[in-house]
C-alpha cells in the first residue's frame, strides 16, 4: 500500500493467461503494490486459510471459485462479496424468490417439470443452477408447447424495449447499454433509480461488487444479479476496481 509498509497479499480466482482485458490490466496495477496470486478458478484451494491473505476475491464465476470464497469467508479473510450472497445468486429460483419477496420486479417464473408449468410463451427455459451442468444455456420458446426433460426454471420473456447493465463497485455505480450500429456496450448516465436499486441489492445479498441486468418494459425488471463483473464499456474501469480493492484492504487493516 505504501513504500514503508509490507506489501498486501492478495489472492484472486481467475485465469493466469487469458480473460477479460479489464481484469488483466487490473492485475498489472495490483502487482505494483501487492503480492498477487492468481488461483486457478476451476480448482479448489484447501490451503487458502494458511496463506495469510489480506484479501481474497472471486473474479471468475465457477463452482471451485465459489467454494474458495466460502473458505475465505469462513477463515475470516477479507473479501469483496459475502459467500452467502453469492451462493444465493447461483440458484436462479432462490434469487428470484428473494428479489420478489423484497419488492423487486422480476419476470414471472416457475420451477418444475414441463407438465407443471402454467406460464405461456414466450418463455426462457433454463437450468435452476447457474453453475451446474450447462448452467448458462437457455432456450427461448416463442410459441407452441413448452417441453423439456426433468425439472427446469422457466421465466417469462420480457421484450427489452430498453436494457441496461448496471455495475456496482464499492460506492461507485456505472451503467452501460448495447447500442447500434456495432452493438458494443457504451456508458450512459446512471439514474438515481439505478443507484437506489444497487443499494438495495448490495444490502440484500451482502455484496460489494456486482452487476445487474435490467430491462424496462412498462416497468423496470431485474433480470439477473451477477457477483462477478466485466465492467465492459465503463470508463476508468480499472481505476474504479483497484480503488475498491485498496479501500477494502485498508479498512480491514485498520480494524485489526
Amino acid at each position: 500500500m505504501t513504500n514503508d509498509g509490507p506489501r498486501p497479499r492478495i489472492a484472486i480466482s481467475y485465469h493466469a493467461n487469458r480473460g477479460n482485458p479489464v481484469k488483466r490490466e487490473l492485475f498489472d496495477h495490483l502487482r505494483s503494490w501487492a503480492d498477487l496470486a492468481l488461483l486457478d478458478p476451476e480448482r479448489e484451494h484447501p490451503d487458502l486459510a494458511e496463506r495469510d491473505l489480506d484479501l481474497y476475491h472471486m473474479a471468475r464465476w465457477h463452482p471451485a471459485a465459489l467454494a474458495d470464497l466460502e473458505r475465505a469467508c469462513a477463515a475470516g479473510i477479507p473479501t469483496l462479496n459475502s459467500y452467502s450472497g453469492a451462493a444465493r445468486l447461483e440458484d436462479r429460483l432462490e434469487r428470484c424468490e428473494t428479489l420478489r419477496e423484497h419488492g423487486f420486479h422480476v419476470p414471472a417464473f416457475q420451477f418444475g417439470r414441463d407438465v407443471e408449468i402454467t406460464l405461456r410463451p414466450p418463455v426462457l427455459v433454463k437450468p435452476r443452477h447457474e453453475l451446474g451442468s450447462d448452467g448458462h444455456g437457455f432456450r427461448l420458446v416463442r410459441s407452441g408447447p413448452i417441453e423439456f426433460e426433468g425439472e427446469r426454471f422457466v421465466e417469462r420473456y420480457v421484450v427489452p424495449r430498453r436494457s441496461y447493465k448496471i455495475f456496482r463497485v464499492g460506492e461507485r455505480v456505472r451503467t452501460t447499454r448495447h447500442e447500434p450500429p456495432d452493438g458494443m456496450p457504451k456508458e450512459t448516465n446512471t439514474r438515481r433509480q439505478f443507484v437506489e436499486l444497487t443499494d438495495e441489492v448490495a444490502t440484500l445479498f451482502e455484496l460489494g461488487i456486482f452487476e445487474l441486468d435490467v430491462v424496462i418494459h412498462k416497468s423496470l425488471y431485474v433480470i439477473d444479479v451477477n457477483p462477478v463483473v466485466s465492467l465492459e464499456g465503463v470508463a476508468n474501469a480499472v481505476d474504479i476496481y483497484e480503488a475498491f480493492i485498496r479501500k477494502t484492504i485498508r479498512k480491514n487493516a485498520s480494524q485489526r
